[in-house]
């Protein structure tokens, strides 16, 4: 039981040295985000944060599970110690709550990396069309040297 105990102990502590981490980490990107995002960007980072906190609390009561459970006996003479069943039913779904916020918080990132490429796909074609135009309204003046992918560089 000794042996549990302290493997438990050891076990909790790592889990909240990772939400401490974690919990660091979120309060340094919040800092360094910028303050005029645009109503999608907002929204986006303001669930973000809201499932990160989430997770964070999740985090700080599995550890704290861990650390109450392996102390409770799991046996009251010949029965089985409902407690002891309650604690540990509790981590099994807080662990599964943590793997289902990780799996929307990567799904969202992977939604919002979609839009902002498609905004800069956007915007790339619309600099290559006013380059076009650009180009059609400068004509065949010039030194008669077709522009290659190098642009101008080598005019």
């Amino acid at each position: 039981m000794k042996d549990i105990t302290t493997a438990s102990l050891v076990l909790s502590s790592i889990v909240l040295l990772v939400a401490a981490l974690l919990g660091w980490r979120e309060w340094a990107d919040r800092r360094c985000r910028s303050l005029d995002l645009n109503p999608e960007d907002a929204r986006h980072y303001g669930h973000q944060d809201r499932r990160r906190t989430l997770g964070l609390i999740v985090l700080v009561a599995l550890a704290v599970g861990l650390f109450v459970g392996s102390r409770i006996p799991h046996r009251i003479g010949n029965q089985t110690n409902p407690q002891f069943l309650g604690i540990w039913f509790g981590v099994f779904l807080l662990i599964f709550l943590l793997l289902f916020l990780a799996l929307i918080d990567w799904i969202a990132l992977r939604i919002f990396a979609r839009r902002h490429r498609s905004q800069i796909l956007r915007e790339r074609i619309e600099i290559l069309k006013e380059e076009a135009r650009r180009k059609r309204s400068l004509g065949t003046e010039g030194n008669g040297h077709h522009e290659g992918p190098a642009g101008e560089f080598f005019s």
